[in-house]
This record gives C-alpha cells, structure tokens and sequence, in this order.
C-alpha cells in the first residue's frame, strides 16, 4: 500500500459515481466517520450549493470548499465524499489522504446525473457537460488516485471491490 495513513480516505470522481452512497456505506464497514464536502457546505453556508453557485459564483464555492475540507482533515478515521471538483483547487490537501477514485462509463454517469436537478455544473444540457468535465477532469482523478475502482456496478459489489483492495 501507499504511505498514505488510511485513517483519512476520499472518495473521489464525477459527479453520479456514488462518492456519497459508497462513502457511506464503506464508512460503516469500516467503523469510520463519514462526511460529504457538500453537505458540509450547506450546513455552513445555509445555502444550497445551486444557490451558491448563482449568487456567489464557482470561485466562492471553490474556497469553501477547500475551507470545510482543510477542517474536516483534522479528524482520523474518516471517510470523506469529496465533490467531483475538489481536485480542481485542493491537490496538495489530497496528498494527505488515501484517495479512491470511483470510475463509471459515461452512460452511467449520464444516467445517474439527469436525475438530480440540483447540480449547478450540469444545467441545461446534462450530457454535453457531463461530457466536457469528464474529458477535462478524468486524468487528474487518474493522477491523484491511490485506488481506482470501477463504481458502474453495483454498490455492494463496488463496495466489496474497495474492501478486498484495502486489506
């Protein structure tokens, strides 16, 4: 295994991977607290991230994101669901924790993201832009990865997939 401690894992991928569902779910096999960034934000912020990202703009959103996230680094034994663009402004924060990048086909994602209304990143046209941050985003998850699993089946098989990984 790495030299990462694996009291601190991040999930990590696009969004409708199933950072929070296998986030939680490993969290609890584990023993693990878990926390999700974005509901860490909007339990600070009192606001939801769509509206965030309307009357404050990405930017805003990207530097409360790295604040809630630095805080939540100060715990051990921890499983964090991290959002799809955490890798865009926090690398060196990612070099504290033991990151599992959950990879999905792109007609997975497609079909997972149109049911959620509520993703500011996506609006509008759902499929082109799941396209766009895939296609920008996927090599820096490849890098930033010490666990890559393949998050298109099942959650409990994903699930059994991380546990066999991590013994």
């Amino acid at each position: 295994m790495v030299n990462k401690k694996l009291g601190k894992i991040c999930m990590i991928g696009m969004p409708g991977s199933g950072k929070s569902t296998i986030g939680r779910a490993l969290s609890d096999h584990l023993k693990f607290n878990f926390y999700d960034t974005d509901e860490q934000i909007e339990l600070e912020s009192q606001s939801r991230i769509k509206d965030i990202f309307i009357n404050e703009g990405e930017d805003y959103f990207r530097k409360l994101e790295r604040s809630i996230f630095k805080k939540l680094l100060l715990n051990r034994n921890i499983v964090i669901s991290a959002g799809g663009g955490i890798i865009l402004k926090n690398k060196d924060l990612l070099k504290q924790t033991f990151n599992i990048y959950l990879n999905c086909d792109l007609e997975t994602l497609i079909k997972r993201t149109s049911r959620n209304k509520n993703r500011p990143l996506l609006k509008n046209n759902v499929e082109k832009n799941i396209k766009l941050l895939f296609n920008n985003r996927k090599e820096t998850y490849n890098k930033l990865s010490d666990l890559t699993i393949n998050a298109t089946s099942n959650t409990q098989k994903t699930i059994r997939n991380i546990l066999d990984h991590l013994k």
